[in-house]
């Protein structure tokens, strides 16, 4: 029976090794068969262009950066966010007898790996929190050092929801000092004024002048209004003894790690509650978010570096983001003040508008790749085979490729793929690998380096056909589509390595199909994405251009990721490593 088993297996590995000899492919460093590894010349007229986004769309965005990122290869981003306020009730009745008794604002930051203990205390790390020595990884406890001026204010800018001829609103990265010169604060009695002082005013610097992400969890402790005065109280609600005593105080609520500040009460009671303000909100400014957006056009968040000191960036979701108002007030039909909370909603949640503010300095070495003079080049034969192409999100810049080389004969398709076309070739596997230039990205830790990278129709600003196909799906949702690819390989070692993207469906459709809408060749996009999901396309402020092609909007996962990697062009002078289409086929018998 065992040498039965042998014989089956023996005779299945002839089988394999037969079908290999018909899996054949196009470009060099194929892992397999060396007796099939051939290298056309011809895909060497692969060219790729390293593109200044310049000022870009960033409002509406589902994640928004804030803080401050120096990256030692592309240089530094400030970035500061502006958004709407909205009601979760519209028209309230706030009561009479208003007494607010605490004002905050949390947002939350992305977590990972909560661990509670048997005091119900839990321990977090934090995901997607970006600076020049932080590596979460390797346990680093620096974010107390990563410290910057933060500081809150009314925003005074209405932001629009659509244009004068119609369309969607569009908003750009360097509308800061707009947003910056119309700003509102308090008075030192609370009433809103231009360029009044910031509403994060706590005497507790974290809060403002020495802001830093705080990793642990916030807790927020059981207070109740016992003869006027709001107090700390034990389980059964009676006023504790101490109240100075932090040990004895009672855990009402846990939050997870997050930007959590206390607010100026006077000015939101002056904005919101006091009957004497002849523009009160209980007249019609809070019948509808309509009427209250106009009236309390939002929270603008200021973001300053400190002098000497390095500072982080965190990528933020303010749609989880809330700003309550712990008050006290006499509902209609009683005569006793009753504890109650406002709750409002920030970020693109019920309709808000908001806007990511954009500041860049960026390297001189960034800048010497051409890449701010896009088509400096264009009448040159190099032209589109650098030795370096340079991928950056958020204000900076996203590599075009062209796969195949030009059409000589008019009849708008490539020469070389005509010359394919005409194969008939059954294409198995199609990838581009994109391999890191090292020897630029080591001066960076294994953080700062982009999860995933996205390829796109460039010539329809649409998906690749591969990434539709791919249902792929991953607890983490940075993982999703898999088998079409783009995630950072680092081959067992701490650094990246490469990123492989498949592209099968793409190549079989441009080499066999014969519908013209799939077989023309087409402009490629690749760019860094913080989320594999997002799609949607944002525009550039001024389009690019390209060879004559004006390109007006490119992916939103790229504007919202802060990092950026180097890759291989296809002149680069590491053979192995250059930009190549690679193609596994069967050839017809």
């Amino acid at each position: 029976m065992k040498n039965y088993f042998k014989l089956i297996l023996f005779a299945f590995s002839l089988v394999v090794v037969s079908c290999d000899k018909d899996f054949n492919s196009v470009g060099s460093d194929l892992v397999g068969d060396e007796h099939f590894n051939y290298e056309i010349d011809s895909l060497a007229e692969m060219k790729a262009y390293t593109k200044a986004t310049g000022e870009v769309q960033t409002n509406n965005l589902s994640v928004n950066s804030l803080g401050i990122y120096k990256n030692d290869v592309f240089g530094t981003t400030t970035a500061s966010f502006v958004t709407q306020v909205g009601m979760t009730v519209g028209n309230p009745d706030y009561g009479t007898n208003v007494q607010i008794r605490d004002v905050y604002l949390y947002v939350p930051f992305f977590v990972s790996n909560k661990v509670t203990d048997t005091n119900g205390d839990s321990t977090y790390e934090l995901d997607s929190i970006f600076s020049n020595n932080y590596d979460v990884d390797a346990n680093l406890d620096q974010l107390s050092s990563k410290k910057f001026k933060l500081s809150v204010f009314e925003n005074g800018y209405f932001l629009q929801n659509s244009e004068p001829n119609g369309d969607i609103q569009k908003y750009y990265s360097d509308m800061g000092s707009l947003i910056d010169s119309n700003k509102k604060g308090s008075d030192s009695n609370g009433n809103s004024i231009n360029n009044g002082n910031r509403l994060n005013d706590d005497v507790d610097v974290s809060q403002n002048d020495q802001f830093y992400f705080n990793k642990n969890e916030i807790k927020i402790y059981k207070k109740n209004t016992i003869n006027g005065n709001y107090v700390y109280v034990d389980e059964s609600g009676n006023e504790l003894p101490n109240q100075s005593d932090a040990t004895t105080w009672v855990v009402k609520e846990r939050l997870s790690p997050g930007i959590y500040l206390k607010l100026n009460k006077n000015f939101f009671y002056k904005k919101f509650f006091d009957s004497t303000n002849p523009a009160n909100l209980n007249l019609a400014n809070m019948v509808n978010n309509n009427n209250f957006r106009n009236y309390f056009r939002g929270l603008y968040f200021k973001v300053e570096a400190i002098a000497g000191v390095e500072a982080a960036m965190a990528m933020l979701n303010f749609s989880r983001a809330k700003l309550s108002i712990d008050y006290s007030s006499i509902s209609t039909g009683s005569t006793s003040l009753t504890d109650k909370t406002a709750t409002f909603n920030l970020g693109i949640s019920s309709g808000n508008q908001t806007v990511s503010l954009l500041d860049n300095n960026f390297n001189q070495s960034y800048l010497d790749n051409g890449i701010f003079n896009p088509e400096n080049n264009s009448s040159n034969s190099n032209y589109g085979k650098n030795e370096k192409l340079y991928l950056k999100g958020g204000v900076g810049s996203v590599v075009y490729m062209d796969l195949f080389g030009p059409d000589t004969n008019g009849n708008n398709i490539s020469d070389q793929l005509e010359f394919y076309q005409n194969k008939k070739w059954l294409i198995n596997d199609a990838y581009i690998e994109f391999y890191i230039d090292t020897n630029v990205m080591n001066q960076l830790n294994k953080k700062e380096e982009p999860l995933r990278l996205y390829l796109f129709d460039a010539t329809n600003q649409i998906p690749l056909i591969d990434y539709t196909a791919d249902a792929t799906v991953n607890t983490n949702s940075k993982f999703n589509k898999s088998i079409f690819g783009g995630t950072i390989d680092r081959k067992n070692t701490s650094r990246g390595v490469k990123y492989k993207i498949r592209i099968t469906n793409l190549i079989n459709n441009l080499f066999n199909s014969t519908n013209e809408s799939y077989n023309k060749n087409l402009r490629l996009g690749l760019c860094v994405s913080e989320t594999i999901s997002t799609t949607s396309n944002f525009y550039y402020k001024s389009p690019v251009s390209i060879l004559g092609q004006e390109i007006k909007y490119f992916p939103a996962g790229s504007i919202m990721s802060p990092v950026g990697t180097v890759i291989h062009g296809p002149n680069s002078l590491d053979i192995g490593k250059r930009l190549k289409l690679k193609i596994h086929y069967t050839e017809p018998n």
